[in-house]
């Protein structure tokens, strides 16, 4: 098990439980049985309710990540607010991270590294902690009651409602009194992955700043769209190559600290092709495998090809120009000479 796996993994089981729960991914409430005990479905349907009313949600947890050959543990504390708000930080022997989004900037820090993205207008929208999802894709089975240290929890089974999904065995605990959840189990026949909850605070102040990208340490990448050529020749330096047999469609300019770079689309008769200029895409070429040599009006260019894809590049200075298309090596070429 790679460390990115148990990173991963621990990330996605918290946010299972304050994601799954508080995005409403379940919904309709069973009758209760003749018993008087309430269905799994009413449960769930009760523990949705229950973090979904929530402006904000605040808790620790311990999420340990095992297979036949290794196992890790690491603690995490955890925060949401609405409407798109999250932040998480997690601990565990050999390293520390953390990682969240304020709704418009989506970042990670680490010890020797950042990430940082400007989320697209629509996405930020989406990226909403409580409302409700309008499909009914998970069905909870109670299997009963047990004690989570000291405290009485329904178990529920989890399943996907699509049985063509190949989901892992899931299995929650949730609080007989308030519907906190306590615990969640995954095991997908490789990995399992156990997390406890140790504590959760509903609807508490947190100041914005929690969620916000640290910006002494985190570079935030920016994307912009432009809806002609000329709109997006006057938003760079770099002196753009265009594409004489197709139609263009859009822009996309993005920028990093040390690196920019535009990606033009266009349509060339029901066919795209992309058109790239970069600076700073050399270090990241360098290492590219499985790379053929080739010639582009007499320049020395590098072509690769995959599956129904295929772009060639050379770089003159510090740009680097490329051509992308569906299609063979031999079609981008011919595309790249139209430049």
């Amino acid at each position: 098990m790679t460390a990115d796996t148990g990173r991963r993994l621990a990330i996605v089981a918290v946010f299972v439980t304050i994601g799954l729960l508080a995005a409403g991914a379940v919904a309709g409430v069973s009758g209760l049985s003749e018993m008087g005990q309430p269905s799994g479905d009413d449960v769930l349907d009760r523990t949705e309710q229950r973090y979904d009313a929530a402006e904000t949600i605040t808790g620790t947890a311990t999420v340990t990540v095992a297979n036949d050959s290794a196992s890790k543990t690491a603690a995490v504390e955890y925060a949401a607010a609405e409407p798109n708000k999250t932040w998480a930080a997690v601990t565990s022997e050999n390293r520390s991270y953390e990682m969240g989004t304020n709704g418009t900037v989506v970042w990670a820090v680490g010890e020797n590294q950042s990430y940082g993205r400007e989320l697209p207008g629509e996405a930020a929208a989406m990226n909403d902690t409580t409302d409700p999802v309008p499909e009914e894709n998970v069905t909870a089975t109670l299997r009963g009651t047990a004690e989570v240290d000291g405290e009485s929890t329904y178990v529920l089974d989890l399943e996907p409602t699509n049985e063509s999904i190949d989901a892992p065995n899931t299995t929650l605990w949730v609080d007989t009194e308030d519907y906190r959840v306590h615990k969640l189990t995954t095991d997908d026949g490789t990995n399992r992955t156990e997390l406890t909850v140790e504590e959760t605070n509903f609807n508490v102040s947190i100041d914005d700043s929690q969620f916000a990208p640290p910006a002494d340490r985190v570079a935030v990448t920016t994307v912009e769209r432009y809806d002609s050529y000329d709109a997006a020749q006057s938003a760079t330096d770099l002196d753009l190559p265009k594409y004489e047999n197709g139609t263009f469609e859009e822009a996309r300019y993005i920028s990093r600290p040390e690196s920019t770079a535009v990606a033009q689309q266009y349509d060339a008769d029901g066919e795209n092709v992309t058109v790239l200029a970069a600076t700073g895409a050399s270090s990241y070429l360098d290492d590219t495998e499985n790379g053929t040599a080739v010639q582009v009006n007499g320049q020395n260019a590098t072509a690769i090809e995959r599956e129904d894809r295929a772009v060639v590049y050379w770089t003159d200075g510090d740009v680097t120009t490329g051509v992308v298309v569906e299609g063979t090596t031999e079609e981008a070429v011919a595309a790249a000479e139209e430049l």
